[in-house]
């Protein structure tokens, strides 16, 4: 009797130990896998300075005026209009993409992948606005870096039209000691026969992709087939993704 109660206690002790074991591995899985998703949060922790693609290759542009900072529960947005600053709610990665949402109801969110880890590439979206690249800054020697298109006051476009001459001429900036920046701008359109001009006041809805005039997104045609000469331009840009602001001529 005495032996059959010392085997009890002997498997009694055994399965103790395995169950203890057990919930130590247990334990350790669930910290580690909670341990790999705050890794991947805290590799986006710093600041990041927009960047542009041109074919395979990744370029810095040192005027530019572009950059995020994220820290554990805020992300700071810097664009040259203006600022924004939000308090990240929760955390989640979904496939090769993290998602930062703003809000408890996931309304608002910002996406962030990486492009090329070793060079520090990411692609950040918000919401459900075209996505855009951005280099960590620790990084930017990674990639060349160099002056973008000079500051133009003004563009002409002289042969756009056989009876108009336009202009495009900055009416304000961001920055007006510096002159860097255009926020506004005026359209002016001259009969080329009778010399008589038009202004009109262009306020773009964001100049945020812009640190000069768009003097290459100005097009004159007869878009509503009138066969009056009307002219667009660009009036805001995300990504590859232009939109036009269209002005029409007036028969008068």
């Amino acid at each position: 009797m005495r032996n059959i109660l010392n085997k009890l206690s002997y498997i009694g002790l055994f399965l103790s130990i395995i169950n203890s074991c057990q919930s130590k591995e247990e334990k350790k899985q669930t910290n580690s896998s909670g341990n790999s998703e705050e890794v991947s949060n805290n590799l986006y922790i710093g600041k990041w300075l927009s960047i542009n693609k041109e074919g395979n290759q990744y370029y810095y542009c040192t005027d530019s005026d572009r950059f995020f900072e994220i820290n554990k529960d805020k992300i700071y947005d810097h664009t040259p209009m203006e600022d924004s600053d939000f308090n990240i709610d929760h955390i989640k990665e979904k496939e090769n993409q993290t998602f930062f949402y703003i809000d408890k109801q996931e309304s608002s969110y910002y996406i962030l992948s990486w492009v090329d880890k070793n060079k520090g590439i990411i692609s950040y979206q918000f919401n459900k606005d075209s996505p855009n690249f951005f280099i960590a800054e620790k990084k930017l020697k990674s990639i060349n870096s160099k002056t973008c298109q000079p500051k133009a006051k003004s563009c002409d476009f002289n042969n756009l039209s056989d009876k108009y001459k336009f202009v495009l001429e900055a009416g304000e900036y961001k920055n007006e000691k510096e002159q860097t920046y255009p926020i506004s701008a005026w359209v002016i359109v001259t009969n080329k026969k009778s010399g008589k001009s038009q202004e009109i006041h262009f306020e773009p809805n964001s100049w945020a992709t812009y640190s000069n005039l768009p003097c290459d997104s100005f097009s004159v045609k007869d878009f509503n087939f009138d066969g009056l000469e009307d002219f667009a331009i660009v009036w805001d840009q995300g990504g590859a993704e232009k939109l036009y602001e269209y002005y029409f001529q007036d028969e008068k």
